[in-house]
């Protein structure tokens, strides 16, 4: 289950007054399965919305949820290397700190940075956990262009907390967790980042566009189809995605990219991919996936540079071949090659080549 679908199970048992707890990893020490801001939502019946391990602690969170106490929240550690606690020899031997806290009611921190997740819009949150370990919850929610909701329990926890996240929201390409540094006293603070929803943008409708943009979307990515062509850019071939017909000279105009979305050119026309490569490579999105040949490539990035649109030999935001090298053939793999290097890159991963 994706992270999303497990805030929107949190916040809708919030918006019906069901009771339920979020269990949100807040520290990692060696080994994990996942990383600090992975959750889950435990529901009334004790039933896991979510992973954050490999299957072991997930009901050992919903156990501890049953028992804590209305608003009551507790910081659990677990050590994944012994075996006389977990028996599973899970072969990821670290500690884990998960942060667990019940739904509160009505209006709070937590709901309005629960709904911006679910909205696909960019927030911040900050946790005491100082201060919950101490069953008190102390918790900042930044949403940008509205400010902040709660506090830290101080005016210079807030004053940090608020330029902290001002600036990770702004930088961060895909959700993360982070302790804040330099705090006065024995204040811990554990930052939750969601920046803007990355999408997606497929320029090329054709057939093996088709389980791209399945898997883009399998794996959280918001997904854009942009094609000149009416017979092939319909809603009933790409169901889920936002379809967009478009003159090749109106892309300018009409389609919007920035630091959140990854591009794939694969229109297999010189004219559209063209169109498609120059508005790219004029703006900050961070991968530019191009299903070409190298020729091909170096022909229309020779045009574009004529043209004074492109100043590097090689722009670095650009792949080409498009994809990690898979031995990819069928357009299910290439799809899965691309998805993975996109991944590589939204998550800044190091890639062996």
């Amino acid at each position: 289950m994706m992270q999303q679908q497990v805030i929107q199970a949190a916040l809708n048992a919030w918006r019906r007054g069901e009771p339920g707890a979020l269990g949100t990893i807040v520290a990692v020490e060696g080994s994990a399965y996942q990383r600090e801001g992975a959750s889950v939502f435990v529901n009334l019946d004790g039933s896991v919305q979510g992973l954050i391990s490999g299957g072991c602690l997930e009901s050992e969170v919903a156990g501890e949820a049953q028992s804590l106490r209305a608003a009551t929240p507790r910081v659990l550690r677990y050590d994944t290397s012994d075996e006389s606690i977990f028996g599973y020899g899970m072969g990821c031997p670290g500690i884990v700190d998960v942060l667990l806290e019940k739904l509160p009611p009505g209006e709070s921190p937590l709901q309005s940075f629960l709904a911006r997740i679910v909205d696909g819009m960019p927030a911040a949150r900050g946790v005491r956990l100082d201060s919950a370990s101490s069953g008190v919850l102390q918790d900042i929610v930044y949403i940008p262009g509205r400010g902040v909701v709660g506090s830290l329990g101080a005016e210079e926890l807030d004053a940090q907390f608020l330029t902290f996240a001002q600036r990770r929201v702004e930088e961060a390409r895909a959700p993360e967790g982070r302790h804040l540094d330099g705090l006065p006293g024995t204040a811990e603070v554990f930052a939750w980042i969601v920046p803007a929803e990355a999408e997606c943008v497929i320029f090329g409708a054709t057939d093996d566009a088709r389980p791209l943009a399945q898997m883009a979307r399998e794996i959280g990515l918001k997904v854009r189809l942009v094609d000149p062509r009416r017979h092939l850019a319909t809603e009933e071939r790409f169901p889920g995605a936002d379809v967009h017909c478009v003159a090749l000279q109106d892309y300018q105009s009409v389609v919007e990219l920035d630091s959140h979305s990854y591009v794939v050119v694969m229109g297999h026309q010189v004219e559209s991919d063209l169109a498609a490569l120059s508005l790219a490579l004029q703006t900050g999105v961070p991968y530019i996936g191009l299903l070409s040949s190298q020729g091909r490539r170096d022909s229309m990035l020779a045009h574009l540079r004529a043209d004074g649109l492109v100043a590097e030999a090689e722009p670095p935001a650009l792949r080409s071949p498009a994809g990690l090298w898979i031995g990819a053939r069928t357009p299910e793999e290439i799809a899965l090659s691309i998805v993975a290097e996109i991944c590589s890159v939204r998550r800044q991963a190091a890639t062996c080549m």
